[in-house]
């Protein structure tokens, strides 16, 4: 989707009568999935049966028509189809070709199953998110598909096209979402193989140890304290005529909590808007725990266009989420293409492979699209 906002010309493979599975996953916009609607925007879908020898025909002279081919099944899948790397490369060798997958295409766990949840837990990410003497608590978007698999995927992507664009060679981006989250690891996993420091949830520099850097309840919600630095430290503390605190901003132990317990008795007196106007614009790096609500209508948010409208099949409008690569030259477009319906651009994008409309047809009426 951000390739394609960004205007990439992305055409999206699905199984005929079926589909991506997110078309019918709850919860629904009238007969559409919200899902499919955040998700699918700007791409064509074409159905093409890959258990036919017709349709893997049709798949394989699209190849040399694209630049990119992004798949996400477990290794070894379209091998067996005789659509993996190597017969996509023959029939286009210029092609990037991006496999995401849970683990990595080698190692112990290239043929396991696994959701968000499992990349997580095995990266060691779950193990540091939560409270002090709690459990592990799943986050409440999903890192490793989202950053790991997704954000990793287009890097990958945009690295192999300009690598391409120098030596005229393809090449396979092996994207494992397990493998992007250990990667964001970096400082502490720094901290582990260099001083033997293991990252104790709810007990680390950044996840609730330091009275400067953790979450605050305030009278109708929660606050955010960033003020990590000694000079935003200092005037937190002195705008709350708490000067005392002023050297421990980095306390442990039972001291970190007398500081923190002093804190929170502070911020449960006021809202959370009252707080924010009481720091003005001073640097103090408070802000607010909004809700999901809160946040899309934040005017901050909201100033930054990121919640965009976009036009569905028929005209309907949809509201969403806008991409976050803004380019002074090639602003990005959400509504140049609304979600497809299943198959809606099958005729068009084979067409353009010299395909007419019985040619089409037929196939449709034997399950190939």
């Amino acid at each position: 989707m951000m390739l394609a906002d960004l205007g990439a010309d992305v055409v999206k493979i699905e199984e005929p009568g079926r589909g991506d599975y997110i078309r019918w996953m709850p919860p629904m916009a009238g007969d559409e999935s919200t899902g499919h609607i955040a998700l699918n925007r700007n791409k064509r879908s074409v159905t093409l049966n890959l258990k036919e020898r017709s349709g893997r025909d049709l798949f394989l002279r699209l190849i040399p028509s694209f630049d990119v081919l992004v798949e996400s099944f477990r290794p070894g899948v379209l091998d067996r189809l005789g659509l993996g790397w190597r017969s996509c490369n023959r029939a286009n060798p210029r092609l990037i070709y991006c496999a995401i997958t849970g683990y990595g295409q080698d190692g112990p766990r290239a043929g396991v199953a696994g959701h968000d949840i499992n990349y997580i837990g095995y990266a060691g990410a779950l193990a540091m998110t939560g409270t002090a003497g709690g459990p592990p608590i799943l986050p409440g978007l999903q890192i490793g598909d989202l950053g790991g698999g997704g954000m990793s995927a287009v890097i990958a992507i945009l690295t192999a096209l300009y690598r391409r664009a120098a030596t005229g060679s393809g090449d396979f981006c092996d994207v494992s979402m397990t493998d992007g989250v250990v990667s964001w690891l970096t400082i502490h996993a720094a901290a582990y193989l260099g001083a033997g420091t293991l990252a104790e949830r709810g007990r680390g520099p950044l996840t609730g140890g330091w009275p400067c850097y953790r979450v605050y309840p305030a009278a109708d919600g929660y606050l955010t304290v960033g003020a990590l630095e000694p000079r935003f430290w200092s005037r937190l503390c002195e705008a709350l005529g708490r000067s005392d605190l002023i050297d421990d901003a980095y306390a442990t132990g039972e001291r970190g909590e007398e500081v923190v317990a002093e804190l929170e008795r502070v911020f449960v007196t006021k809202r959370r808007a009252e707080w924010l106007e009481f720091f003005g614009h001073d640097d103090v790096c408070v802000g607010s725990v909004n809700d999901l609500g809160e946040a899309l209508s934040d005017d901050g948010i909201r100033a930054r266009g990121l919640v965009v409208e976009h036009s569905l099949s028929g005209g309907a409008p949809a509201k969403g989420v806008a991409t976050p690569v803004r380019l002074a030259g090639a602003p990005a477009d959400v509504d140049r293409l609304p979600p497809p319906g299943l198959g809606e651009h099958s005729a068009e994008v084979l067409g353009e492979l010299g395909l007419s409309a019985e040619d089409v047809d037929a196939l449709r009426r034997a399950g190939v699209v």
